[in-house]
């Protein structure tokens, strides 16, 4: 699993490549952790590359949500595909999470 991070005005997108599996997700949440405790007002979280989530990726993805939700910040998922929409769907969370198709559609 990869990370890459950039910047488009308010947002922080995170870009994931690979897989997230319960092998890797603690190194992620490990990067992403002190972005939750700056200011940031967006996190956008693109999975066009990511080949593969597990429970443990769902999981970080709903942690991070809820960090940036208590902090009035926002929370969303970029590129997701249909195997990972599937996942959400079997864990009832397509409703839970926040989707946006591309970098052109935020604001």
């Amino acid at each position: 699993m990869e990370m890459e991070m950039k910047d488009k005005g308010r947002h922080k997108i995170i870009v994931l490549s690979g897989e997230l599996d319960l092998y890797n997700v603690g190194k992620l949440k490990k990067q992403i952790q002190p972005l939750l405790k700056e200011d940031v007002s967006s996190m956008v979280i693109d999975l066009t590359n990511l080949k593969y989530m597990d429970s443990s990726g769902i999981a970080l993805m709903a942690h991070c949500r809820k960090k940036m939700l208590e902090k009035s910040g926002e929370f969303a998922l970029m590129g997701v595909g249909q195997d990972i929409i599937n996942v959400l769907r079997l864990a009832a969370l397509e409703q839970f999470f926040t989707f946006v198709e591309s970098e052109d559609k935020l604001d």
